[in-house]
């Protein structure tokens, strides 16, 4: 156990210096001895650390290996803390940029739950969107669209306005762009820019209300395009150049 010890005591000394090639190595070789010994609780701390390493270095596969691993033993000594659930989003993260987009959303939805059991309802709502946008990537947009609703319901229960006006735009996108369902994709951008004017965020809250307008003329609603517009030009007068 000492010489799993001195080595993960040498690998935070390598990364504090920025020698991240030699830290990870020492937490591999960490991790091994801890297996050897059955220390699994350690084991599966020193795989994290080399993964997260591995991730802040961009090698994004062999991050996704280590945390696979930390996860994988943390299930099975029953663990299911805020720490777990952080180690699968960063799973996620890494599946995602690897374009393994179904290993993300599973990871993620995983995190989410975990969040959730444990009331940590803003990260849990981070964690269901990622995995709906992660879904999207794959085209499966049934799936996204429910990890979305759970997001957007997890932030209504938390009265999370900011998160609310987020996936309400995610939701906007899926419809508009993905499933051509245009006047539901308005509905959400609208709903979405009430919310970010609401908190000052008027950047945020015009881009929506643009989205909105596209929707509608996407939908053939010509109509309510132009009253949209009228109330956008009114309200954000810098923005009098957009015209049907």
């Amino acid at each position: 156990m000492n010489g799993a010890e001195e080595l993960l005591s040498r690998a935070e000394n390598k990364q504090k210096s920025g020698k991240y090639g030699e830290a990870v190595e020492l937490y591999l070789n960490a991790a091994k001895k801890l297996e050897e010994a059955n220390n699994w609780e350690g084991c599966s701390l020193a795989y994290a650390k080399a993964g997260l390493l591995f991730e802040s270095i961009h090698k994004n596969s062999e991050a996704s290996n280590c945390l696979l691993k930390t996860v994988t033993m943390l299930h099975k000594l029953s663990r299911e803390d805020e720490r777990v659930a952080l180690y699968l989003s960063h799973l996620g993260l890494n599946f995602f940029i690897l374009e393994k987009f179904e290993k993300a959303a599973e990871s993620y939805t995983r995190s989410a739950k975990i969040y959730e059991k444990n009331k940590l309802f803003r990260n849990a709502v981070e964690s269901y969107w990622r995995a709906g946008f992660s879904y999207k990537q794959k085209a499966n947009y049934k799936k996204a669209e429910s990890c979305y609703k759970k997001s957007l319901q997890l932030s209504q229960q938390s009265d999370d306005k900011y998160q609310q006006a987020t996936v309400l735009g995610l939701l906007g996108i899926l419809y508009g762009d993905a499933m051509n369902r245009y006047e539901e994709a308005a509905a959400q951008y609208l709903k979405s820019g009430e919310l970010f004017k609401e908190l000052g965020e008027m950047n945020e809250a015009r881009d929506k209300y643009l989205w909105a307008f596209q929707s509608y003329l996407n939908a053939g609603k010509v109509e309510e395009a132009e009253k949209l517009m009228a109330s956008i030009n009114k309200f954000f007068p810098e923005n009098n150049q957009y015209y049907i």
